[in-house]
């Protein structure tokens, strides 16, 4: 594989990683912004299930008396309750409570005890201002009219992030003890509980755990792209290693190549004659011995005369012994 080869697949395989990688972090920021709306929402729903509990049982008993004090002073609003006061044989003043004057006594004192849950009454026709809907909540109490039961959403409130959450009361038969005068008939929608939870501190979890995810993901895909490019470049040492091997095996096989063919070329039966020792080549030609080897080798001859040669040629240069 060329170089070019290695670079293209590397960059395509740290493409494929980061993209897993990225993938995984989206998914669990998902999760985790999913979980803490989970549990804000676990949160309000108990809330708001424990207020109507409380209200059930107190309208259940016709309202609550309980003694007038600064900060509960008789509700302007039962005024035409003729048993609103009573006065006991000691001459303890007590007043009645009904659900919202509880549910609003409560809310007051948890913003006091600065729990941050706000929970409240509040309808289209309240007996008290002081509990007419804000603009998400009216929309709510619209919304319940047409036949839904519950609306969550998730909003900031006074510079604080809440989720919130309002469900639709029905009208009951012990309710029109204060509310037949508003034209209330049982069954009908007359309002609903709306609880605020601050996220403020699940908030900032989430924020550590997606700060803490965010630290896990980049360490791996560091992780990953390093062994990626750790792994490019063996490859790339060994394809060199390769290479080489490769160009030196060639030169192997052409220098064999070129021996075989220096051998092939002696190799075989010649014809010789057998008087004046000439070959005889492919086309019927006949050569010297000498002419024919330098043809077909890289042998070259130098000439001289052996000693029998020499003394047949020239007798009179050698001398008898003695």
């Amino acid at each position: 594989m060329k170089r070019s080869g290695l670079f293209r697949r590397s960059v395509a395989e740290g493409a494929l990683w980061s993209v897993v990688i990225a993938a995984s972090l989206f998914w669990n920021i998902a999760q985790i912004k999913g979980n803490t709306l989970k549990i804000a929402l676990a949160e309000v729903d108990l809330a708001s299930k424990k207020d109507i509990l409380y209200r059930h049982w107190n309208a259940e008993h016709g309202g609550v008396y309980v003694p007038v004090t600064e900060d509960t002073q008789p509700n302007p609003y039962l005024v035409h309750l003729p048993e609103r006061d009573l006065v006991t044989i000691t001459g303890k003043r007590l007043t009645l409570v009904n659900p919202a004057y509880m549910t609003r006594q409560v809310n007051e004192l948890a913003k006091k005890e600065s729990l941050g849950l706000l929970t409240r009454i509040t309808s289209l026709k309240p007996l008290n201002p002081g509990n007419a809907p804000d603009a998400w909540e009216r929309n709510a109490l619209t919304a319940f009219e047409r036949g839904v039961q519950e609306i969550t959403a998730v909003e900031d409130i006074e510079g604080r992030t809440y989720m919130r959450l309002i469900r639709p009361f029905v009208t009951e038969k012990k309710c029109l003890k204060c509310h037949a005068r508003q034209g209330y008939r049982e069954g009908e929608i007359r309002g609903g509980i709306s609880v605020n939870f601050p996220m403020d501190h699940l908030i900032t979890i989430q924020k550590s755990r997606i700060n803490w995810m965010i630290f896990i993901h980049v360490f791996l895909w560091i992780l990953g792209i390093s062994g990626i490019a750790f792994s490019t470049y063996r490859l790339g040492k060994e394809e060199q290693i390769r290479f080489r091997t490769e160009q030196e095996r060639e030169e192997l096989i052409t220098q064999l190549h070129q021996s075989l063919d220096s051998i092939k070329q002696l190799q075989g039966i010649l014809p010789i004659c057998s008087s004046c020792k000439k070959i005889r080549d492919d086309a019927g030609y006949w050569h010297q011995v000498d002419v024919y080897i330098s043809k077909h080798t890289e042998v070259d001859f130098s000439h001289g005369l052996c000693e029998d040669c020499a003394q047949k040629l020239y007798p009179e240069l050698f001398t008898s012994e003695g």
